[in-house]
């Protein structure tokens, strides 16, 4: 009995241990009271050639809401993101500025259409809009999320503005899982 106690009063900090290193992920959700997000500008890509985009989301009337735009110069004509459902708006806690949109799109590409889910990470950090960050990525396609500026061959420009709730702003009841939002799609 006494060898039984002593080797569970070894074996609890191990434990104890053990579960304070398990790693744990911050999870997005929609926030509440939900708001909106909307930009437009440009991002250099990997390629260096220019990612254009402009994009609005939010939760409107119980539902998700708004649309995306995103063209990448790195092919001729260039790549199309354009989107034909919002099917989520989420916060990440680690970004308070920033919101990601998720939804499903049409991408002509390479001379097709191909209807994909995607996932864009907007980021307000203040005027005039610099130090703002635009980021999306699509099954196989991932442009990581950047700052807009310094103007120039390596920066961008354009503008990003987080939106304070109103009456009209309020989502979904229950909301969906980041993952029935997204589609699985990680933050870009």
């Amino acid at each position: 009995m006494r060898r039984t106690t002593i080797y569970r009063l070894a074996a609890a900090p191990l434990f104890v241990i053990a579960a304070l290193m398990v790693p744990t992920a911050d999870a997005h959700f929609v926030p509440a009271p939900c708001d909106f997000i909307t930009g437009g500008g440009w991002v250099i890509g990997d390629s260096l050639a220019k990612v254009n985009f402009g994009a609005h989301g939010g939760c409107k009337h119980g539902a998700f809401w708004g649309h995306v735009n995103v063209l990448d110069h790195t092919t001729s004509p260039p790549g199309h993101l354009k989107s034909t459902e919002i099917t989520g708006y989420l916060m990440d806690p680690a970004y308070p500025n920033a919101r990601d949109i998720c939804g499903i799109g049409e991408v002509t590409y390479n001379g097709g259409t191909y209807t994909m889910r995607f996932r864009v990470r907007m980021e307000d950090n203040g005027e005039p809009g610099g130090n703002d960050r635009f980021g999306v990525r699509l099954p196989g396609y991932d442009l990581s999320t950047r700052e807009l500026g310094p103007p120039g061959p390596t920066g961008g420009g354009g503008n990003i503005q987080l939106h304070k709730p109103n009456p009209s702003t309020w989502g979904p009841s229950p909301a969906p899982s980041e993952d029935q939002m997204c589609g699985g799609l990680a933050t870009p």
